[in-house]
């Protein structure tokens, strides 16, 4: 049973490196070997303290045993220190089978010896050795000091690669790899005080010393992310990736850069890659580029006269206690994809501009298919398809619509004596006349041949019969005149009214039809109008050269060109 408070510090030490050992073996995701050497360490540590507390801490022969069981924990520990100091330095170290050999020979010898040490006194001697008596006036023996030589040199070999680690790492990493280099000091610190004749009151200091140095190991590893940042871990991720990365210093000095960045930085002016550590930011890259901070932004630099393009990316880079370490760009060329993009959205623009002109096209030949060639009148296609809208359109509303038919008289004479171009002439003058006496809203059509069809929305009966007797009246008074001739030319007016001559288009269309030969059959020059089935005179117009004026109004209908 432990009794001297000594001994029970050792003990407590103990489970202190127990709990660092569970601690690092539930967090080994993180750094997995890193983790099993600390907890290797860790182990050999404890041991260490077990048997330095039986030392110091129980009666003979106990503490007899503690004092030999201590050398198995200290080579334990060397060794797992050696290994985990090669692991911080490189976290993709893995020790040989030959050199995990070598490394064994002396803790393997010492701990046979510290076993059979009663029987040749060659590790620890003096009187009582072989009874396991008198532990507190032991000596050293000389396979003591073969052991502590290369513990001392397995240690500084350790101490020397993580110091190198510290070195090598870029400057804003540095205070990481620092308190870890500081903590594998301490046990080092703690023997030479020792030596020199401090710390009277401690046997062995080390263990505590250890439990300092693993304390500050597991924060640096498993809190502060140590290894992530590895140089190897730098080799292996960011020296390959393509963007270019730049950390740069709180005081805007550049920090690292990998191959990428420097192929990015010698487009601004050529220098050696050592020459691009520490120099200013904002003179390397230009005020632009070294000057974003937590955004996104295009930047065109330029490369001897060639713009190149790049997205660059900015972030700060702080610890867990919210200072600023400094911050990382994350610049990608862009130019390719920019140039790609711009051609694209010119060929997309020519599309657009080609779909455009299709359907403009398009507009064009359903109009002309819509369209009498001669006249530019709509034709009777487009009066077919439309007159029936018109018609529903009037119905809905409870309105009114006169549909006229005008026949040209004795057209063929025309043809005949003057021949088919003056005779074209004259239905190009019809149709201009008849578009200029009919209202806006009116729809103005070619029949066929010489015969015109014009549809009044909004008139009745008598609102037609005045639109025709006013362009009968025009062609009465005023020749047509081509190419020198006069021409006397007449027309024939038929006027048929919804919803007096009929309610479908077939019975409108019928019923003009009717009134415009009743007008010819009449003599012609003359117009007639269509009430339930029978044609009449038209009544006298008392305004025979003005156009209708509409009473009411039904939904317009387009106006023809």
């Amino acid at each position: 049973m432990l009794r001297d408070p000594l001994g029970i510090a050792y003990a407590t030490v103990a489970l202190v490196f127990a709990v660092l050992s569970t601690v690092a073996w539930r967090r080994r995701a993180t750094s997995p070997v890193v983790a099993r050497y600390l907890v290797v360490t860790m182990l050999g540590a404890g041991w260490w303290s077990v048997a330095t507390a039986l030392a110091v801490g129980t009666a003979e022969p106990w503490a007899a045993v503690g004092a030999l069981a201590v050398y198995p924990g200290v080579g334990t520990v060397v060794l797992g220190f050696v290994y985990l100091s090669a692991a911080i330095t490189d976290p993709e170290w893995t020790p040989s089978r030959r050199l995990t050999g070598w490394l064994l020979v002396v803790p393997v010898l010492v701990t046979v010896a510290a076993a059979t040490n009663p029987l040749h006194q060659l590790l620890l001697r003096g009187p009582g050795t072989a009874e396991l008596t008198g532990s507190a006036d032991w000596e050293y023996g000389p396979l003591f000091w073969v052991h502590t030589a290369y513990s001392y040199g397995a240690l500084a070999i350790g101490v020397g690669l993580i110091a190198r680690g510290w070195w090598r790492a870029p400057a804003v990493f540095r205070s990481q790899r620092r308190s870890v280099l500081v903590a594998v000091l301490i046990p080092l610190a703690a023997n030479v005080v020792k030596v020199f004749g401090g710390l009277e009151q401690i046997t062995d200091p080390t263990p505590f010393a250890f439990a300092i140095t693993g304390t500050v190991m597991a924060f640096s590893i498993f809190r502060q992310d140590l290894v992530t940042f590895s140089p190897v871990a730098r080799e292996l991720i960011i020296e390959q990736m393509s963007d270019a990365i730049i950390a740069i210093s709180p005081a805007g000095r550049v920090l690292d850069l990998n191959a990428a960045a420097v192929d990015v930085v010698q487009t601004v002016g050529p220098r050696e890659r050592v020459e691009l550590v520490g120099t200013s930011a904002r003179s390397l890259l230009g005020p632009e580029l070294a000057g974003i901070r937590d955004e996104a932004r295009d930047v065109t630099v330029d490369a001897g006269g060639r713009a190149v393009e790049l997205h660059v990316r900015g972030s700060q880079l702080v610890d867990r206690q919210g200072r600023l370490l400094g911050s990382v760009l994350v610049a990608r060329d862009v130019t390719a994809a920019k140039e790609q993009s711009r051609h694209l959205a010119e060929v997309n623009s020519q599309l657009v501009r080609q779909v455009e002109t299709i359907d403009r096209l398009r507009t064009e030949l359903v109009e002309l298919a819509n369209r009498d060639p001669l006249t530019s009148l709509h034709n009777r296609r487009f009066l077919v398809e439309r007159f029936p809208v018109m018609l529903a359109e009037v119905q809905e509303c409870d309105g009114t619509l006169a549909a006229v038919m005008v026949d040209v008289d004795r057209f063929k004479s025309v043809n005949d004596r003057y021949g088919h171009l003056v005779g074209d002439a004259v239905l190009v003058e019809v149709a201009h006349r008849l578009r200029a006496h009919a209202p806006a809203g009116a729809l103005v059509t070619r029949w066929g041949g010489e015969e015109f069809f014009v549809a009044l929305a909004g008139a009745g009966v008598d609102d037609g019969v005045r639109f025709a007797e006013a362009v009968r009246a025009r062609f009465a008074r005023d020749p047509v005149l081509v190419a020198g001739h006069r021409i006397e030319c007449t027309i024939s007016c038929g006027v048929a009214a919804f919803p007096e001559a009929g309610t479908t288009t077939n019975e409108l269309f019928q019923a003009a039809d009717t009134a415009v030969y009743a007008a010819k059959a009449a003599g012609r020059d003359a117009v007639r109008t269509h009430v339930g089935h029978r044609s009449h005179p038209a009544p006298p117009s008392t305004s025979p050269t003005r156009t209708w004026p509409p009473s009411a109004r039904s939904p317009s209908s387009p106006a023809s060109a």
